[in-house]
């Protein structure tokens, strides 16, 4: 097989780039939809239940309120990890995390069951994240997160863990801003609190996504760090964790080819599609990892199974002007 001008190689790369810029620029929005139903500890629905998605990517937020009947739907969702909180006074906050397809309908309904805050209990001593103030703590962690502020954002997560220690998840984000300052000590203690508390609370980190999340983080922080054996045998025990979910191996997948580990980022986008072939981002980002190694025939391949999946996805037309300029590239 021979190639084509690589002048032609550059343009679509160039594509590529500008295709990334567009999505990101969406930032965490799309199509997608969640629903479900919110209920007592008895069993009966609850009305007027405050229900927050929040991207863990963009810290972007959308909200929705349970009806009489507790069921409550959420639009206008993009593609990734989010954090579902349903809140309502007098009862103690639910959470339920999970990957969102905005194409798919696939999405599993989420059923929360809130607990009521017993009445003997002290004002002063109730897990108080329904309040504004407490909530409004995290979500400017989140902010300063997203403008690099990482000190800044550091001081609010931890600020936002004097008053909810039990919400583990905010280590992620500490671990993640030390990261980003490339202090890779603390990165790694922060995501190691989340597998110390896991494995203090369940005994084992089996099937738990906290773990899971935590393992690939430390994994990212070793390949940034050059150590790309060590970090890889983090990032296989993240997937090994829950070796049915998709999700995980997708994100594994998004690590490795961030850190232009290109043949590794091909092996995990592959095993998300044998677990899951009808999701559609896996096999989007296949084909630019296989652009990323000149074999054009094979992304077309997996271009052509996105838009097989998803065919009203905002960027396919984009991918199918692409796909004839790859064709082009190719010589029998």
């Amino acid at each position: 097989m021979s190639f084509k001008s690589p002048v032609k190689i550059f343009l679509c790369f160039l594509l590529f780039i500008s295709v990334t810029v567009v999505l990101s620029a969406q930032q965490g929005r799309g199509k997608g939809r969640v629903h479900g139903k919110v209920m007592d500890e008895e069993g009966n629905p609850l009305k007027g239940v405050k229900i927050v998605a929040t991207s863990y990517e963009y810290q972007t937020t959308f909200d929705s309120k349970s009806d009489k009947r507790g069921n409550w739907a959420i639009g206008g969702l993009g593609t990734g990890y989010f954090r579902f909180a349903a809140t309502l006074e007098g009862y103690e906050m639910a959470f339920h995390d999970m990957q969102v397809s905005q194409f798919s309908r696939q999405n599993k309904p989420i059923e929360f069951v809130l607990k009521k805050i017993p009445e003997n209990v002290p004002l002063d001593s109730q897990p108080d994240v329904k309040n504004k103030e407490i909530l409004g703590i995290f979500h400017e962690g989140t902010r300063l997160l997203q403008e690099r502020k990482y000190e800044e954002a550091i001081a609010k997560f931890e600020e936002f863990l004097v008053e909810k220690p039990e919400f583990i998840q905010t280590y992620i984000n500490i671990g993640n801003a030390y990261r980003e300052m490339e202090n890779y000590e603390k990165a790694l203690e922060s995501y190691n609190i989340i597998l110390e508390k896991v494995k203090e609370e369940k005994g084992s980190f089996e099937g738990d996504e906290n773990a899971a999340r935590a393992l690939a983080s430390i994994g990212e922080t070793y390949i940034r760090q050059g150590e790309l054996e060590k970090g890889g045998e983090f990032l296989r025990q993240s997937v090994d964790l829950l070796p049915k979910d998709e999700a995980i191996a997708f994100n594994v997948a998004e690590i490795l080819f961030k850190q232009r580990e290109i043949d590794q980022a091909i092996e995990y986008y592959i095993k998300a599609i044998n677990i899951n072939p009808k999701w559609p981002p896996p096999h989007k980002q296949l084909g630019y990892a296989y652009i990323n190694k000149g074999e054009y025939k094979l992304a077309i391949e997996a271009f052509q199974k996105y838009i097989e999946a998803a065919p009203d996805a905002p960027d396919v037309a984009v991918i199918q002007n692409l796909i004839p300029q790859l064709q082009d590239l190719i010589q029998d």
